[in-house]
């Protein structure tokens, strides 16, 4: 990175799970000729041409290992890093968005992330949320769906447990005591439900990066329709729409409009 906060730059060295990702490779292309490279070799190639400065080069190793069906987290990081590196803004931010999707709590990503965003041209005010709120999605955004899934299953056999135990219990106090904490374990297990919702729609909303220099946003899927304004590289839109080679995005203020598919890229 350049001038400005410290954001980290370095090729990470080690694959975030090897071996599930070799046998999800395998997995892919069985009964396919045998890859020219494994995906640690061609990370290591990758890092190797990182470190000497040619960008291009490692770019296109990492690249070749998502293309073979890897996505970790510390291959699009460092490939985010290249394009960087490259001074291609989009592709950049792209790769960190992903990054940061497979893993929220990886600090370095979002880091690099909120960086790469402060070079877009485009400056585009988000709604802001009351301080509570805002606290509770900056705490639920650095946690793994993986995690909540397995926390509110864990509470709602939980819950089940103690309802059973005070159908089966005979004392009149034990079964108070166990309808309380059903009660205040289902609580628990309501925000837990509440919060992995809120993971899965801001996992699964439908985002792009918009990928060329400049493009204009126009009022209608065709060229001919009028220019309503303009986004350039790096943009983050969401997609509301899509029709023959155009999609329909929208901003955080509410500025929505067509572009061409080419134009932009999902994460």
């Amino acid at each position: 990175m350049t001038a400005g906060r410290a954001a980290r730059s370095g090729a990470r060295q080690g694959l975030w799970g090897r071996l599930p990702a070799l046998v999800l490779v395998l997995a892919g292309v069985a009964g396919a000729p045998a890859l020219a490279s494994t995906p640690a070799e061609l990370f290591g190639a990758g890092n190797s041409a990182y470190e000497k400065g040619r960008f291009d080069e490692a770019a296109a190793a990492y690249e070749t290992i998502v293309g073979y069906g890897v996505l970790d987290p510390r291959v699009l990081y460092n490939l985010g890093n290249a394009y960087y590196k490259m001074g291609r803004l989009g592709p950049a931010i792209l790769q960190y968005e992903r990054a940061v999707r497979l893993a929220p709590g990886d600090r370095e990503a979002r880091e690099n992330l909120e960086f790469a965003r402060g070079r877009i041209r485009d400056r585009v005010a988000e709604p802001e949320a009351p301080y509570p709120v805002k606290a509770l999605q900056e705490v639920l955004d650095v946690v793994p769906t993986d995690t909540l899934s397995a926390l509110f299953l864990a509470l709602y056999l939980a819950v089940g447990g103690l309802v059973g135990a005070c159908l089966l219990s005979r004392q009149a106090m034990r079964q108070r005591i166990l309808i309380y904490a059903a009660l205040a374990v289902g609580l628990c297990a309501a925000a837990a439900g509440g919060a992995l919702a809120y993971r899965i729609r801001d996992t699964n909303a439908t985002e792009a990066i918009v990928m060329q220099d400049r493009v204009d946003v126009r009022s209608g899927p065709a060229a001919d329709n009028t220019v309503l304004f303009t986004v350039h590289e790096g943009t983050r839109v969401e997609v509301r729409n899509r029709l023959e080679g155009w999609y329909q995005v929208s901003l955080p203020n509410a500025l929505s409009g067509w572009v061409p598919a080419s134009a932009v890229e999902g994460v």
